[in-house]
């Protein structure tokens, strides 16, 4: 499988970011006034009139917001340029031809790779006249886009696709990946280092420097075969220490939509520090939405000599509570310690989130909670319970039928949930329970909590 590739370059504040997302057609590039915002290489599939090509958004030439960042963007950016088959070098037409764009076009000619030059920001036929004074630059004809007044966006995918090499014959979409995996966690946890790992390139900026990854950056790997596709997020900080701008903001939403866009996440943790407030609040939004977790202890090579992962899974257990069915695994993202049997097992609690039990296994296995511990009702009414079944998958989705849905507790239904993953396969998801009432005279026979006395019905059969 050959696939194009189509780079968006230039300097900052031109609108590469924006320009990415109005030819995906989906908010994928942060975009703020501030420059430098962009640092990684962030990729999006497009398909455009029978073609589909990889379109990359860089990070702007010649200008860096952290000056300790700017060689490492710069090469990121020749990075895109080499891997490109086509450049699309925006400029700003309410600006015209500046100094930094005429460094642009010296610094592009070199790599002799095709240039379509884009004038964003026309946002009216005046603007878009202006585009007249790029001819300078030596790329030809400047097609006039305006990226916020959906201005252009046909006409430059149709230059695009124009412009691209001839199709080659195994020229195909990539395979749909087979796992998703998003990267989650606090600032320097390492997670761009086990992108670089995995990807066997350096794919993204790795940096002591606090807050280098700000958007979201998927990257395309294969695992022993199989194709994944990996999430990189920006690091999570406290909200206290959040400086309030938008960026921060952004970031951190970024990385919220990236657990919810993903299969299984990998929350990443320092081993040679100690979890606190941002971990916590990062495992409740997994909680909440019922993704499958590996937590993830980076650096585990720098303490293993001072303590056993036994230990260390006793003490991450007190405080992240909420994932207590997540598997807990000691990597080094820098050694390449233990990553790809991480990823291995990601593909099986994968496979456990799609498990389907039968009726027979599920209400076994609740017969047997229930004669453990019953619920406790919190008034005079008895509690009956008459029978579970399970309604989806992604996560595994449990109903408890039960007489009156209010007479069961929030800490039963914890312990219920608890007991079941004991007592079936789905060990290390999490599992949606919910409790229902059941009011039909005769339906299915209630399962008998200890001291409870209810009527006996027969289930119906589900096989």
């Amino acid at each position: 499988m050959s696939l194009r590739h189509v780079a968006i370059v230039g300097r900052p504040n031109v609108g590469k970011s924006s320009l990415l997302n109005f030819l995906t057609g989906r908010l994928i590039s942060i975009v703020d006034p501030t420059a430098g915002v962009t640092r990684d290489r962030i990729s999006s599939l497009v398909t455009h009139a029978g073609r589909t090509f990889e379109l990359t958004d860089t990070g702007g030439y010649g200008i860096a917001d952290s000056p300790e960042l700017a060689p490492e963007v710069q090469t990121q950016l020749g990075l895109a340029i080499q891997a490109a088959d086509l450049l699309l070098f925006v400029l700003d037409v309410k600006d015209g031809p500046t100094v930094l764009d005429r460094s642009v076009a010296a610094y592009l000619r070199p790599f002799n790779k095709p240039v379509l030059l884009v004038a964003n920001k026309a946002d009216g036929p005046r603007l878009a006249a202006n585009a007249a004074e790029f001819f300078a630059l030596g790329f030809g004809e400047p097609i006039s886009v305006s990226c916020t007044q959906n201005r252009g966006r046909d006409k430059l995918l149709d230059a695009v696709t124009a412009a691209l090499p001839a199709p080659e014959e195994d020229e195909t979409s990539p395979p749909h990946p087979e796992l998703k995996l998003a990267f989650v966690g606090k600032r320097n946890a390492g997670k761009s280092t086990l992108v670089n790992a995995l990807a066997g390139e350096n794919r993204v900026i790795v940096s002591d420097i606090p807050g280098t990854t700000r958007d979201s950056v998927d990257v395309r790997v294969e695992v022993a075969g199989r194709s994944v596709l990996i999430i990189d997020t920006a690091g999570v900080r406290k909200r206290s220490k959040m400086t309030g701008n938008d960026l921060e903001f952004y970031s951190f939403h970024r990385a919220q939509r990236s657990i919810r866009r993903a299969d299984v996440v990998f929350l990443l943790l320092d081993a040679t520090q100690e979890s606190g407030d941002v971990d916590q609040k990062i495992a409740a939004y997994i909680a909440e939405e019922f993704k499958p977790v590996i937590i993830v202890v980076n650096k585990w090579d720098l303490v293993a000599q001072r303590a056993s992962l036994e230990e260390y899974s006793t003490y991450i257990g007190s405080i992240l509570r909420r994932l207590d069915y997540a598997p807990i695994v000691g990597i080094s993202a820098k050694e390449g310690l233990n990553i790809e049997q991480t990823v291995h097992l990601a593909f099986t609690i994968h496979a456990q989130a799609g498990h389907r039990l039968s009726t027979g296994q599920l209400n076994q296995a609740v017969e047997d909670i229930l004669q453990l511990r019953g619920p406790s009702s919190p008034t005079t009414r008895p509690v009956k319970v008459y029978y579970a079944t399970q309604i989806g998958v992604y996560p595994p989705t449990i109903v408890l039928f039960v007489n009156n849905p209010e007479l069961i507790t929030e800490e039963y239904r914890r312990f219920f949930v608890r007991q079941l993953r004991a007592r079936t396969v789905l060990t290390e998801t999490p599992i949606r329970l919910y409790v229902r009432s059941h009011h039909r005279s005769k339906g299915p026979r209630s399962i008998t909590p200890p001291g409870i006395r209810v009527e006996r019905r027969r289930p119906p059969s589900r096989n």
